[in-house]
């Protein structure tokens, strides 16, 4: 299969454990771009905090949010935008309430990558940890009054508890057709893990399903690498997809492909694999 689109997970894919991007897969993916091949990085964390960690690369395309806003590159133009209708993370809101688990509410329809959070919340362990160096840019207010469309909703909490609240929220609000989407992304040594509530239109694999159809690329010729429960349904649709190493042990037993550990360059590992040795065949 000669493959025209690569679509690669950021946090455990592309970056290492340092959070950099290890230069073979730089060199890697600078060899599969000037072959003519595209490239887009999948995330689900904001623009505003992909531009530092992928000041590295040349430009490729960047879905961020899980797939809400796509772009054509960091700075480029937006090409798609899905937001989670207001109705909806209203509900999402009062359903938190009840559970309970404190909401992250993301905002900015053009990448701005704001965030609001409660400020009885400040000082929670987890949300700590979610926002990071993150925080000065956080919005806290005593209770959330939306006036729009927002990217999403994310909760953090132990990896129990957030499979426990994914649960019944969509127990509950499945059947009501409110139109939406869940990511989990878990770390199991670490005990902690996300869950980004969003457009059912924001997700990674009609991200990817998008960029093909922009790009005028079948799903059989993308391949998708990812790390973690928020890529799977990406790596199915895609016309391969590749599993890191250090990806759990329960994914790595899905059946899809496998490569070497994030921080053995398992992404240019994967290309050269898939990807280079096809354009090879191809040229010969």
């Amino acid at each position: 299969m000669h493959y025209r689109l690569v679509a690669i997970d950021l946090d455990g894919t592309l970056l290492d454990s340092t959070k950099r991007i290890p230069a073979d897969n730089l060199s890697a993916i600078e060899e599969i771009s000037g072959a003519g091949v595209a490239v887009a990085v999948v995330s689900g964390r904001r623009f505003s905090s992909l531009r530092r960690l992928l000041a590295p690369l040349h430009p490729v395309y960047v879905a961020a949010n899980s797939g809400a806003i796509v772009k054509e590159s960091l700075e480029g133009a937006i090409l798609r935008r899905r937001m989670l209708p207001l109705t909806t993370a209203c509900e999402i809101l009062r359903f938190a309430q009840e559970f309970p688990m404190e909401p992250v509410v993301h905002d900015g329809p053009n990448g701005e990558g704001h965030i609001i959070l409660r400020s009885s919340a400040r000082d929670l362990p987890s949300l700590k940890r979610y926002l990071g160096d993150r925080q000065p840019n956080a919005d806290w207010v005593d209770d959330f009054e939306l006036q729009r469309d927002p990217v999403q909703i994310g909760f953090t909490e132990g990896v129990d508890s957030i499979r426990a609240f994914e649960k019944a929220l969509r127990h509950t609000l499945d059947p009501r057709c409110l139109g939406f989407a869940t990511a989990r992304t878990e770390y199991a040594d670490e005990d902690f893990a996300l869950l980004d509530v969003l457009s059912e239109e924001a997700t990674k694999a009609k991200a990817l399903e998008f960029l093909a159809s922009h790009l005028g690329i079948t799903l059989e010729e993308t391949i998708a690498i990812g790390d973690n429960w928020n890529d799977v349904e990406m790596l199915e649709r895609a016309g391969l997809g590749v599993v890191m190493g250090n990806a759990s042990s329960a994914l790595r037993a899905q059946g899809l492909a496998t490569t070497s550990t994030n921080d053995d360059a398992g992404v240019a590992e994967a290309i050269r694999r898939y990807v280079l040795s096809s354009e090879d065949k191809k040229r010969g």
